[in-house]
């Protein structure tokens, strides 16, 4: 008997344990892995990853089986890679809405709320779509998150992405995309949780000169909003984009989509991110 559940697709290796408590107070709890190779700044879980994982404990303790529709998450502490976490869920008072929190011992890593009701219509995200069909810059392969999943130059999971940025003026980017078929599910469409990961890194490099001008080296994430329209086809042509919508200082507010180049908006992100001098690594435990 299988002790474990894959959380996102099998290759990731993110496994949640089938076994769990339950508290007077309603929380379920249980063991969750996440492995190395799925970092941000080194040793530490991307964090469209920290706030995507939240959907899959959702999901274990959901009954209905409805589509994704949103989930909001705080990202409170860095999230550690190799280490036996604890992840606990619970029922709001709304139907098909969880709570969700991700710790370390006492410590609380992440926490979101995660919608399972279905996909909402598409909103009307004009500037998101039309970056979908800019003309493609050359692209900048980036060294301040070397190792990430996602964007990094020299990444070490054999799923990596190595998603480039790609800078259309200063504030936004456009990035190519094809998901293979392993980060896909049995219909052939890419798993919310790689969704939620391709769709943090935009929003940081859309912000970067930003950054830059402060003499710092990267951002990042604090909180985190997704949102998902349609299910997005494996192996298909598809971009990654991300816009810059407002800066104060440290604190930086961006937009990233998942489009195609025939106007379909299949999710969208929102990002809080706080800029930092230097990029923070976490050493294994």
């Amino acid at each position: 008997m299988d002790t474990t559940l894959p959380i996102g697709p099998a290759g990731l290796g993110i496994e949640l344990g089938v076994d769990a408590d339950v508290s007077d107070d309603g929380w379920l709890t249980r063991s969750l892995v996440v492995p190395p190779g799925l970092d941000g700044p080194d040793g530490i879980l991307q964090g469209g990853f920290a706030a995507g994982v939240t959907v899959g404990v959702a999901r274990a303790a959901d009954r209905f089986g409805a589509p994704l529709t949103s989930v909001d998450a705080r990202l409170h502490a860095p999230t550690p890679l190799g280490r036996h976490l604890a992840a606990r869920v619970r029922p709001t008072e709304t139907v098909a809405r969880y709570d969700v929190e991700l710790r370390d011992g006492e410590l609380l890593l992440v926490s979101a709320e995660v919608e399972l009701a279905g996909h909402d219509p598409s909103p009307r995200a004009y500037d998101l779509l039309e970056l979908g069909t800019a003309p493609l810059p050359a692209a900048s392969p980036q060294t301040a998150f070397p190792r990430c999943w996602v964007c990094g130059s020299a990444p070490e999971h054999p799923l990596a992405q190595r998603l480039h940025p790609r800078y259309v003026g200063d504030d936004a980017v456009s990035i190519p995309w094809v998901a293979d078929d392993e980060l896909g599910d049995a219909r052939g469409t890419i798993d919310p949780v790689v969704v939620s990961a391709v769709l943090d890194c935009p929003t940081v490099w859309a912000s970067i000169r930003h950054v830059h001008a402060l003499g710092h080296t990267g951002a990042l994430l604090a909180a985190y909003h997704l949102r998902v329209f349609h299910d997005a086809p494996v192996m298909e042509p598809l971009r990654t984009v991300g816009r810059l919508d407002a800066a104060d200082g440290r604190k930086l507010r961006a937009r990233g989509g998942l489009v195609d180049e025939d106007g379909v908006l299949y999710a969208v992100s929102s990002a809080f991110h706080l800029s930092v001098a230097e990029v923070p690594t976490l050493m294994p435990a």
